[in-house]
């Protein structure tokens, strides 16, 4: 029986994961949201449902590469016709053995051209009124011609789905005329802050602290490619949490901070109970963070609940909103960063160590000072959270997770 086998016979709170086992645990239980059709230049951050496929061949026709001169025969020596062929239009030009015409970059060649020279290969030599261009001697002979479907042809698979839609794939479905596609995503999140001491505006009373939440979790929620739809905050009472559950939404996740401890005050694991909630994740093996967990609530939304504390929720996000991100969007292509960690402090035996780090000279990566989970101020130098399993030394290569800037 495996580690997350046997703690997932604890009671129905939900087995406690170590940071590896998230996705394992999560994938086989949650289903892709469903797809849809949507153009990609309003779809950044989602995933490709299918994969990319091109409907028209790049380019279209032959055309040149460079600028210079469309040519017929093998020269050296071409006798220049009047005009020019230039991009975005058809000139009516047609070349007969030894002559050739000016041509601009992505112009469409002429017919009879049998080569493209670039103006920086030839000279021009004029007689009797009569001009020609003529090979220089010593260049490399070339055909600057692009031809058609040089880079794709109609039909090509251009990226496969499971893949993330950036400004690349964007740039790329408009040059293959499928500015349309079917995706899953971005997420959309409804986002909760309890908290009887937690303030956004006003004088802070004693035993109050100010919402250092609200404006800077969506920031990092949307690096994960889950947008947040809406803001709410809510004193530490138990029939308003419900309210906030039972309230209609078109929102694929529920993302709460704090209420995750088991102290007091902490409601959240009984109105889970009251509503029917099954509790996939209930606390990660990793600190500072660790208190989080992961639900799916009547209906199947998702929830993620993260920890009151700001580094703390940061890294929570982080760490399982991604995994979550990818499962959700069904998403394949999740690049993974690497680094060497130059001054590892003490490791934890048991548990993940999240790190704020930053890079210096030579591709070493070191921490930024003493951790403290009531503040962000450790991530204002830092370049990316460094994840550093139990045992983690000086100098091991350990994975990184970038923060936004």
């Amino acid at each position: 029986m495996s580690a997350v086998q046997a703690r997932s016979a604890k009671p129905a709170t939900g087995p406690e994961v170590t940071v590896a086992e998230i996705d394992a645990v999560l994938r086989p239980v949650l289903p892709a949201i469903p797809a849809r059709y949507a153009a990609l230049s309003e779809a950044l951050g989602a995933t490709l449902a299918e994969p990319l496929t091109a409907r028209a061949a790049l380019p279209a026709a032959d055309t040149a590469a460079m600028d210079g001169f469309a040519v017929s025969g093998h020269g050296p020596r071409w006798r220049m016709l009047i005009g020019s062929c230039t991009a975005g239009r058809q000139s009516g030009i047609s070349l007969a053995d030894g002559e050739a015409v000016r041509i601009a970059t992505g112009a469409l060649t002429p017919a009879g051209t049998t080569a493209v020279v670039r103006s920086e290969h030839v000279h021009v030599e004029r007689s009797g009124g009569q001009a020609a261009i003529v090979l220089a001697p010593g260049v490399p002979r070339r055909n600057d011609i692009r031809r058609r479907g040089e880079s794709w042809s109609s039909g090509e698979e251009l990226t496969p789905a499971g893949v993330r839609v950036n400004a690349a794939v964007i740039s790329v479905a408009q040059s293959a005329e499928t500015p349309i596609a079917m995706v899953r995503g971005p997420l959309r999140a409804d986002l909760l802050l309890t908290g009887d001491e937690i303030r956004a505006t006003g004088t802070l009373r004693p035993g109050q602290v100010r919402d250092a939440l609200g404006s800077a979790l969506p920031h990092y929620l949307s690096h994960c490619d889950i947008g947040v739809r809406n803001l709410t905050r809510l004193p530490d009472d138990r029939a308003r949490l419900r309210s906030w559950f039972d309230r209609d939404t078109d929102a694929e996740l529920a993302i709460t901070v704090g209420a995750t401890g088991r102290g007091a005050a902490d409601r959240l694991r009984d109105v889970l109970d009251e509503i029917g909630a099954r509790i996939l994740i209930d606390g990660v093996r990793m600190r500072p963070g660790g208190s989080h967990l992961v639900a799916r609530l009547p209906g199947g939304r998702i929830l993620l609940a993260l920890p009151g504390n700001p580094l703390a929720a940061v890294a929570a996000t982080l760490v399982t909103g991604r995994v979550l991100a990818n499962i959700l969007t069904g998403r394949h292509d999740s690049a993974v960063s690497w680094g060497r960690i130059a001054d590892a402090a003490t490791p934890d035996r048991d548990r993940t160590r999240i790190v704020p780090v930053r890079q210096v000279e030579g591709g070493v990566w070191r921490a930024i000072g003493a951790v403290g989970t009531p503040h962000l101020a450790n991530l204002l130098n830092a370049h990316a959270l460094a994840l550093l399993p139990p045992e983690t030394g000086r100098g091991t290569l350990v994975e990184l997770l970038p923060l936004p800037r």
